[in-house]
């Protein structure tokens, strides 16, 4: 399942577990349960951000969705299906 993250300062659904950054999600799916399964995955992937040099800054400063794809990110299907633009 496709999750689109959305830097935020204010009313963030998830942080990054390395640095604390917040980031609104939009979800492809409206499943409670299906959300839920894919949280562990949308986790592990904003670590990763860090992985390299352990930087403190490493997200994108603009929208990405994960898993990521090659198309814009207003375009998925994260942001169409979860109202995001």
């Amino acid at each position: 399942m496709q999750a689109l993250c959305t830097p935020t300062e204010t009313t963030p659904d998830i942080y990054c577990p390395v640095c604390r950054k917040g980031f609104r999600l939009f979800w492809e799916r409206r499943s409670e349960r299906d959300q839920q399964a894919a949280l562990p995955g949308i986790i592990e992937q904003l670590r990763a951000h860090h992985e390299d040099t352990g930087a403190e800054n490493l997200h994108p400063k603009t929208a990405f969705n994960i898993p990521a794809w090659s198309g814009l990110p207003q375009f998925s299907g994260a942001a169409l299906l979860g109202g995001a633009y």
